[in-house]
């Protein structure tokens, strides 16, 4: 110990002689600042000076209080950024915009609408943004630290969830300037939903209706272009009610929802035909149907006798096959007719047919909507019957007066004109499809006669086919030119039948020329001549040769395209022609 220790310590044994035991006496501290529980006086003096009451570093609690920590508040809202704090020794002033520790809960400490509690309505804990201060907070705040809170327009005191709380729902977040209770048709925030106040700084206009365009005017509207209309104003022109419903096809006043009500009464689907079925193929973002043919109203459901076409020989039975679409889908299936078949009530029957027969099958739904088709089955190996026999079902057809009368040979295979008549066409019933046809046809004596022979195919009815016709010479009659050689024309008749439809060379308004002599054959046929016919009938193209039989040249080969109708029956066709004979004809599939 140096001589400044000896002295400090007899100095304090003597101080606590006159002042009292212990260093309890700012006297004591005045007289030897060196004693213990002495703090220092002045922040710029040694570590060792000391003043009365308050601590020294190294006696931290013995005689007073410790340091605090306070943090910063830069955005002054009352609550700190807790990771800015310093510690504050006891009697000392914190820093200028300080908070104490425990309140330095501030989520973003550069926002002052953003600290715990800013948005009491929505959170009363919870550190959220509320720039408009509505008790909202900010559903997507700035700061990636601030707790999201449900106001959709932060910077809006009028929108917030519940400012129209007579809307539905009465928490949504809307927007209300005029403090009706009712959203504006078209707030200001993006995400604010829209209300039913179309004048929302109007408080004497509350709820508004909203119009849809209806373009094709069905009583259905669409969302796109709608319009708000105060109550007791006329909407716009063309449009629905938007609680009308909406339209999966504005364009079309036959597509709308509840337009097929058999079907579905709610759905949007297209009913063109008016039945109550909606079309099976509709538009896209139209709901399909169960309409096969929504062009027809009787056709609901549709049958396919399938193949189209078959063969079989005498004696020999071929397999039939059907199928249905549309309607309820509970079939039933009927053919006939059934005496060849093995069971004529099933969907595919063994058909045995004794000479070429035309089977119709009808599929019937558990509703009663039913829908047919026809299948021929050819016997290759069996001539057609045409008439002259019990049962035969071919029958001669006047185009304008009365037909030609006819005979029969070859037990009813092969028929001749007896009278020199108008256009007539000998018709038989099987309808043909993908079929490939084959015959002969003769005038045995032309008795001077040089008119028309030739066949019909693709019969619909007397209104609808296509003909084949080939004039022995050129004749200028019925007021036009009947030019010698073959012409093919497709008939479609939109009025009464008149000879120039059938006697001249050119389009009518009944007919469509097709093909004339040059395109075909131009000259015309002899007398005694036996002519070979094929005809390859497909159903966009028909091929037609023709063959002189004495010498198995060819005469005629040409293809005719056109696909207007692509089955139908089949006869033979002579004008004004006595002893034009045809026949034996046979077919098969193609």
């Amino acid at each position: 110990m140096d001589t400044t220790q000896i002295g400090v310590s007899l100095l304090y044994s003597a101080a606590i002689l006159v002042f009292g035991d212990g260093c309890s006496s700012t006297a004591l501290c005045e007289v030897i600042p060196e004693a213990d529980g002495c703090v220092a006086d002045d922040a710029d003096q040694t570590s060792g000076t000391t003043t009365m009451g308050e601590q020294s570093e190294d006696t931290d609690g013995e005689t007073g209080g410790s340091d605090e920590n306070w943090c910063l508040d830069e955005d002054m809202d009352g609550a700190g950024d807790p990771d800015n704090c310093v510690p504050v020794p006891p009697g000392e002033d914190p820093p200028a915009g300080s908070v104490p520790e425990e309140e330095a809960d501030d989520c973003d400490d550069s926002d002052p609408n953003t600290f715990p509690g800013a948005a009491e309505l929505d959170d009363e804990d919870a550190c959220m943004t509320d720039a408009d201060d509505d008790g909202w907070g900010d559903e997507n705040p700035p700061n990636p630290n601030a707790t999201p809170g449900t106001d959709c327009d932060d910077d809006n005191v009028n929108a917030f969830p519940g400012a129209a709380e007579n809307e539905m729902p009465d928490d949504a977040c809307m927007e209300d300037e005029d403090g009706d209770g009712w959203g504006d048709t078209d707030p200001s925030g993006m995400a604010t939903i829209p209300g039913s106040d179309c004048a929302d700084d109007n408080d004497e206009v509350m709820m508004c209706e909203a119009w849809c365009p209806d373009e094709d005017m069905d009583g259905f509207g669409v969302e796109e272009g709608c319009v708000w209309v105060i109550p007791g104003d006329d909407p716009p022109a063309g449009t629905v009610p938007a609680g009308a419903g909406l339209d999966c096809d504005d364009s079309d006043p036959n597509t709308f929802p509840g337009a097929a009500e058999l079907d579905d009464p709610d759905a949007c689907m297209t009913d063109a035909d008016n039945d109550g079925w909606g079309e099976m193929n509709p538009n896209p973002g139209v709901e399909m149907g169960r309409d096969c043919n929504d062009a027809d109203e009787l056709s609901i459901v549709c049958a396919d006798a399938v193949p189209a076409c078959a063969d079989t020989t005498s004696g020999m039975a071929t397999q039939l096959m059907a199928t249905a679409i549309g309607g309820d889908g509970n079939y039933t299936f009927s053919w006939d007719p059934p005496e060849t078949l093995d069971d004529p009530n099933i969907a595919d029957p063994m058909a045995m047919p004794t000479d070429i027969t035309t089977y119709t099958v009808t599929a019937t739904d558990g509703l009663g909507n039913m829908g047919s088709d026809k299948i021929t089955v050819h016997v290759t190996d069996e001539p057609w019957v045409l008439g002259g026999v019990p049962d035969a079902e071919c029958e001669a057809v006047g185009f304008i007066g009365p037909a030609a009368q006819h005979s029969f040979s070859q037990d009813g295979t092969q028929t001749c004109t007896t009278s020199n008549s108008d256009p007539t066409a000998f018709i038989c019933p099987v309808v043909h499809e993908q079929a490939l046809i084959t015959g002969t046809m003769v005038v045995t004596n032309d008795d001077n006669d040089d008119d028309i022979i030739g066949f019909v195919w693709g019969w619909q009815d007397t209104n609808q086919f296509y003909l084949f016709q080939w004039k022995r010479v050129f004749q200028n009659w019925f007021g036009c030119d009947g030019l010698e050689g073959m012409i093919v024309k497709k008939f479609d008749a939109q009025g009464a039948l008149g000879m120039e439809d059938f006697a001249c060379s050119a389009d009518t308004g009944n007919v469509t020329v097709l093909a004339l002599p040059g395109d075909t054959y131009d000259q015309g046929w002899e007398q005694g001549i036996e002519y070979g016919v094929e005809i390859a009938y497909d159903q966009t193209q028909t091929q037609i040769t023709i063959t002189d039989n004495t010498n198995m040249m060819p005469v005629a080969d040409f293809v005719i395209m056109d696909d207007s109708y692509p089955s139908g029956q089949f006869g033979t066709y002579d004008f004004s022609q006595i002893n034009a004979c045809n026949g034996p004809w046979m077919s098969s599939c193609l």
